[in-house]
């Protein structure tokens, strides 16, 4: 397949292959980015008015036909009582899916996160035995050698797994961007020992710094939002028939958070090490876009609203991979 275009709008950060204390130096803001780089302001203001305008001006930066559909895949299944995904919310059960997302271009994909491996999954289920598929993380595999470009939504394992514990590791790497603060926490603070980078690993992959936005596909552009983890990001996407979407990853684990402005309960955000103050700026964002903008907002682990999606027309189960 074709090479999707890129561009760098960002500034490109070349990961020092060295001792891990000279990588802990060399990672660390300077004063300079501090000034321009507006992750703390993101943390303490809300996002602007015109941010979605500004996104779908983007969309068109890079030369290029659209993509011409998303597709899902759902590789493992968690099941929670709503009360641990919502704040305020029930014993009902909730499925929480574990996805990989892939756009469809005339000749060529690009994959957004990339499952996760057994073992990996294993470390999600609080000692419970969970739903996972080795066939369909098998594809997501597949789907990953055969894409252009590969984007990871942030740097949990359910979403980076699949590009850190490859068996084709190096090829994947050199088509997978990471953002500075993803690289930085798979190195330095992985969530687990299992997904951790060394710096020379790391430096392998396409590692790019961005301040508010950052196109890399046609119809395709990276929204900074770290709060759920420090370099979480969401994905905007406009297909050639002209629809769009905000994958918004795990701002909300359900869109019921995003409809209702509701967080995740406090103990969970706790454990988890999550900036609520950010994400009350983005879910108040996010509720807007799905309220009056006619985007379709896609979290990532929302089974029964990825079903609904699937039944409207508006994504497509399975994966390509040739």
């Amino acid at each position: 397949m074709r090479r999707l275009n890129m561009i760098e709008t960002g500034q490109t950060i070349k990961l020092a292959v060295l001792a891990f204390a000279v990588a802990m130096a060399a990672w660390a803001p300077s004063a300079t980015a501090a000034e321009t780089d507006p992750l703390v302001p993101q943390a303490a203001q809300p996002y602007g008015d015109g941010l979605l305008r500004r996104l779908r001006d983007a969309t068109m930066a890079v030369p290029g036909s659209l993509p011409s559909e998303l597709r899902y895949i759902t590789v493992a299944e968690s099941h929670r009582p709503r009360r641990v995904v919502l704040d305020g919310g029930s014993d009902e059960p909730y499925v929480q899916a574990r996805t990989a997302f892939q756009l469809v271009y005339e000749d060529s994909t690009l994959m957004v996160d990339a499952g996760m491996d057994e073992a990996v999954h294993r470390t999600f289920g609080m000692g419970a035995v969970e739903p996972y598929w080795p066939e369909r993380n098998a594809a997501v595999q597949d789907a990953l050698a055969a894409a252009s470009l590969i984007v990871i939504t942030h740097e949990h394992g359910d979403h980076v797994a699949g590009v850190v514990r490859s068996p084709n590791r190096r090829a994947i790497a050199a088509r997978t961007i990471l953002t500075k603060a993803q690289a930085e926490t798979l190195v330095l603070a992985p969530q687990s020992p299992l997904i951790r980078l060394t710096p020379a690993q790391a430096a392998e992959y396409r590692v790019i710094d961005y301040a508010r936005f950052h196109p890399v596909a046609p119809g395709v552009v990276l929204v900074k939002a770290p709060g759920h983890t420090p370099g979480h990001q969401m994905v905007f996407v406009r297909l050639e028939s002209g629809t769009e979407y905000l994958l918004s990853a795990d701002v909300t684990w359900a869109l019921d958070g995003i409809a209702g402005l509701t967080q995740r309960p406090q103990a969970t955000s706790d454990r988890i090490k999550e900036d609520r103050d950010a994400l009350r700026h983005q879910i108040r964002w996010l509720n807007v876009v799905l309220t009056a903008s006619g985007t379709v907002i896609v979290p990532s682990h929302d089974a029964v609203h990825l079903a609904d999606l699937e039944r409207r027309g508006l994504i497509t189960e399975g994966l390509v991979s040739d």
